[in-house]
């Protein structure tokens, strides 16, 4: 998931759902502060899931902002924090996934997520069949990182990316193919969602390690999430990655090299994938998938070259894409 920037205060460690003179039903203010929450990000996703069609929008945009907010309250709040902070508050940030986790899916109404984003929930992924799969993975992702668990090698990346960003994938997918009902979503087609969405989640996640290697390194070596063993296969250290790509380090380079290279199997596993799950969805949903991807796989040719460039071309590349492939958000 992309980092939002961190804004000035902490996020408050609870918000409980005590508002009796609401309805637990979401209005068009709740959807509302969902979408002013996710868009922090102006993540290429969002820009898709903007296709869509109302009511799936709606679903995405609680989703996403519910998932948004923990990301970001460990991310750019907990892991930015000196050692010994962390040391005193891990216990704490850990029952707030916890909590996260509960409020997610419906099995408990007070936590770290604000009223507004637990009625959206409520009214969309509660009355859904999405089931505990995105929710379970994310917060397990999170929790390896307040733990700040090593990450030594290609399967671990793998372990973590399942929650990181197969999650949210699975849910953009979800939205794709889903039928609405009388009382919410419910899924029919041959394979999970997850299945369709791996591939294309760990590529996107790929992409955006290329992209925003430089600026997570400068912020936190906590926040690189590549495996130790392929930093030492290039020659490098992870503690002096930002030095690294100052200097234009060859090592980078060979890094940038195999993570395009494992990044490339899993765009052609993925592209198999989709195939089949082209023809069983409506035409907006095909256009927002394939204005995704299109986006992704851009970005990716990119930085095939030369490494350096790519990075520095990549902020304008992203905002020519979208324009590009997702003209029609406007109309939506």
């Amino acid at each position: 998931m992309c980092c939002l920037p961190k804004g000035a205060a902490s996020p408050p460690r609870c918000c409980p759902l005590t508002d009796s003179s609401k309805s637990n039903h979401a209005t068009e203010e709740d959807f509302a502060f969902c979408r002013e929450i996710a868009g922090r990000a102006n993540a290429n996703l969002l820009h898709a899931a903007r296709l869509l069609p109302g009511t799936r929008q709606n679903f995405f945009f609680a989703t996403y902002a519910a998932m948004r907010l923990i990301d970001d309250t460990v991310d750019d709040d907990f892991l930015c924090r000196p050692a010994e902070v962390r040391t005193q508050e891990r216990n704490a940030m850990l029952a707030d996934i916890d909590k996260w986790q509960g409020q997610c899916l419906g099995e408990m109404e007070e936590g770290p997520l604000p009223a507004q984003v637990y009625r959206a929930l409520r009214t969309t992924a509660h009355c859904s069949d999405l089931g505990e799969t995105p929710w379970t993975g994310l917060a397990d992702a999170m929790r390896r990182d307040v733990r700040e668990q090593p990450m030594p090698d290609w399967e671990d990346f793998l372990a973590y990316a399942a929650g990181a960003t197969v999650a949210p994938a699975t849910i953009f997918i979800y939205l794709l193919g889903a039928k609405p009902g009388a009382t919410g979503f419910s899924w029919e087609l041959p394979e999970l969602p997850v299945h369709y969405a791996a591939d294309l989640g760990i590529f996107c996640y790929l992409v955006h390690i290329l992209r925003d290697l430089a600026k997570d390194a400068e912020r936190s070596e906590r926040l690189v999430t590549v495996p130790d063993s392929l930093i030492r296969q290039a020659g490098l250290q992870k503690t002096d990655l930002t030095a690294a790509i100052r200097s234009r380090n060859p090592g980078v380079g060979s890094l940038a090299a195999d993570l395009r290279q494992r990044a490339s199997s899993h765009l052609q596993a993925g592209r198999g994938v989709l195939q089949s799950l082209k023809p069983l969805i409506g035409p907006r949903e095909q256009l927002a998938l394939s204005g995704l991807i299109g986006i992704y796989e851009s970005l990716f040719d990119r930085f095939s070259a030369d490494y350096f460039a790519g990075m520095a071309d990549a902020p304008a590349l992203e905002q020519a894409l979208r324009k590009k492939l997702l003209p029609s958000q406007s109309e939506s």
